[in-house]
């Protein structure tokens, strides 16, 4: 993707939370510096840690390109500083693009989102205490926990 114009610049601080699963998407955002995890909320049970996004990448795309409700919440790891490409910016630059790869991305995020709410919906509290329990003290994110829930994230790994 080439650079897009530059229209917003924030800073997240570490546990802030830049988007909430459910939450209509008004806009995409690169990582200039820092890390943002991506959460999903479990039926009844505390948010699934599924990725944590790190400089140069970009998240938050997925409501744009189909226009569904945010799929899961975005929360800095640590301080974090976003270019934030608004709604508009970015179909200009999906204008740009050949139409049947934009059909595809579609495609694409209708199977990511249904993969990560099976996920979610697979890997029952059992399965998700157990591997989760031997890394409880290095979960990121301690700052404003309550943002997301009232308990941590579970996660199966966290890459470093």
């Amino acid at each position: 993707m080439r650079k897009a114009k530059i229209l917003d610049r924030r800073v997240f601080r570490e546990g802030q939370v830049i988007f909430r699963e459910g939450e209509q998407a008004w806009a995409a955002f690169l990582i200039e510096k820092g890390a943002v995890d991506i959460l999903k909320n479990a039926e009844g049970g505390a948010p699934t840690w599924l990725a944590i996004i790190r400089t140069g990448d970009l998240f938050g795309e997925m409501g744009l390109l189909d226009g569904a409700p945010r799929s899961a919440t975005a929360r800095a790891a640590e301080l974090t500083v976003v270019q934030v490409i608004n709604e508009r910016e970015f179909h200009r630059l999906l204008t740009t693009a050949e139409p049947g790869l934009v059909a595809l991305l579609k495609v694409v995020l209708r199977r990511l989102r249904a993969t990560n709410d099976a996920l979610v919906d697979q890997l029952g509290d059992d399965y998700l205490a157990k591997v989760s329990a031997p890394c409880a003290s290095t979960m990121p994110g301690q700052g404003d926990r309550s943002a997301v829930s009232a308990s941590e994230p579970t996660r199966a790994s966290r890459p470093s």
